[in-house]
């Protein structure tokens, strides 16, 4: 009896029971793996690439006297250009047999004339969309357009837009700037946000990362080269990993001191609504060559060394400030979000005209650098020891 009474709830619960009625399955999609987004005078172009596979039968390898097959992939990149984003992404998905999947992009390219024009109508595209993941990096297309850089070739890689995202995350977490990090900057106080610049190689297959692009109020307000690039890392504490080479004041030669770690710690001061930033940068690493005639078992040149890789520092992040708030007054260092972390009350007063007052601002750096090993050897090996700088 109590088992008919199981069997007949169970076949009463089937009823309601929907299953995967909406469910698509993996063949059908057309997964997007990079898109690109430009403005052009007719509107707004979007260009997607997609990885498309395809058979064919091997050349060699042979199982029960059949052969084998293998799956290829190829690349596949369609644009269309409408009066808004929306109505691009649906005239494309009229080009493809499969649904458009943008879950799996691997990067998002913003052309430079949409960046200069500004990113609102953009932000607010990517923001509201359900399917797209907030951990896609964006990066914008240095002097072209974004269809143009993802169509760009790369020899190491089956996809440019792969390419991109590898280049991306080997540079570290300072130029790794997804999506979200990108929204939750545009939206915040005191601080502007920054995305990887990437242009093509000239006269050469391939591409680069060649630094940052600065944004204001969601336009382009400029660009830092690669050096520059290294002291914005510096003072947003982002620094991961790199090399110095610094000269020792009184010594011939050259040191080169691989660096292991950076960290930044900022601290305003505010008097009579005038502001001062102090930046103190700490930083490790370990002596990687040594032309000098310096002996690093002596504690003393090791100080020495100390000493002038901070200096090195210290006017690296000096002169990229500098730019910054000479050249595009954006702050993209996030001195104001600190303010209003530290001092809410100042910042209230501040806020309003911080985009006047942070180019006029006052910025102070120190450095205190450390050598945590000499590695194999205090001296090089090849001097004689009289040569030798005790």
């Amino acid at each position: 009896m109590r088992i008919l009474q199981w069997l007949c709830i169970s076949i009463f619960s089937m009823l309601f029971l929907s299953g995967c009625w909406d469910r698509t399955e993996v063949n059908d999609l057309a997964v997007i793996t990079a898109a690109a987004y430009d403005k052009t005078a007719e509107g707004f172009e979007g260009t997607v690439q997609i990885i498309l596979p395809s058979s064919g039968a091997a050349d060699s390898g042979q199982s029960g006297g059949k052969s084998q097959s293998v799956k290829t992939y190829t690349t596949g990149i369609a644009s269309n250009i409408s009066l808004s984003l929306d109505e691009s992404y649906v005239k494309l998905q009229k080009k493809f047999s499969r649904k458009l999947f943008r879950g799996h992009r691997r990067v998002i390219i913003i052309g430079e004339e949409m960046s200069r024009n500004g990113l609102e109508e953009l932000i607010d595209y990517l923001s509201r969309d359900p399917n797209s993941s907030l951990h896609t990096p964006i990066v914008v297309a240095k002097g072209r357009t974004g269809a143009e850089l993802l169509k760009t070739s790369y020899p190491m890689e089956r996809a440019s837009g792969e390419a991109m995202r590898e280049m991306i995350n080997i540079a570290g977490r300072g130029l790794k700037v997804t999506k979200l990090d990108f929204l939750i900057k545009a939206a915040s106080e005191g601080v502007q946000p920054i995305a990887a610049t990437i242009e093509p190689v000239d006269d050469k297959e391939g591409f680069r990362l060649t630094g940052v692009a600065i944004f204001k109020n969601l336009k382009l307000a400029g660009y830092l080269n690669n050096e520059e690039t290294v002291g914005f890392l510096w003072a947003t504490g982002n620094y991961e990993q790199g090399f110095v080479t610094i000269s020792v004041p009184g010594h011939e030669g050259e040191i080169s001191v691989n660096v292991k770690s950076g960290k930044a710690q900022i601290t305003p001061e505010i008097n009579d609504h005038k502001v001062t930033i102090y930046v103190a940068l700490k930083g490790e690493g370990s002596i990687s060559s040594n032309s000098t005639k310096l002996d690093f078992t002596i504690p003393e040149n090791i100080a020495l060394v100390e000493q002038a890789v901070g200096s090195e520092i210290t006017k690296q992040v000096q002169r990229t400030i500098k730019i910054v708030q000479r050249e595009s007054g954006a702050d993209i260092f996030g001195f104001g979000s600190t303010i209003n972390q530290r001092n809410p009350k100042e910042w209230k007063h501040l806020r309003d005209d911080w985009d006047n007052i942070f180019p006029q601002a006052e910025v102070s750096v120190s450095t205190k650098f450390s050598i945590r090993t000499t590695n194999m050897t205090g001296t090089t090996p090849y001097l004689k020891e009289n040569e030798v700088k005790k």
